[in-house]
């Protein structure tokens, strides 16, 4: 950054972040003026924020997928169970 009193070249002495956006503090060596700068929203808040929307879309669609029955899939007809006689005549029944 350039110095708006003097023209030289100011040096950054600080860098915050914990607020969400990246804040540089420059000074000048020559002057002693300081300012700074503000660059935008920080690289953890972006990544945090697509990660609460990543989990809020998976929420609703594992909630839509509950909720709505799946039509290709039939559930198996329980049937009771076979007494040992009846399994064995099955195979004769079956043949016909």
């Amino acid at each position: 950054m350039i110095c708006a009193k003097c023209g030289a070249q100011m040096d950054q002495v600080d860098k915050n972040t914990f607020t969400g956006r990246v804040i540089r503090e420059y000074a000048c060596r020559k002057c002693g003026h300081t300012d700074w700068e503000d660059d935008g929203a920080a690289l953890w808040q972006v990544l945090h924020d697509a990660r609460a929307e990543d989990k809020a879309e998976a929420a609703a669609h594992a909630a839509a997928n509950a909720a709505a029955p799946q039509p290709g899939v039939s559930q198996p007809v329980l049937q009771p169970p076979a007494s040992l006689w009846q399994r064995l005549t099955r195979l004769f029944r079956e043949k016909k």
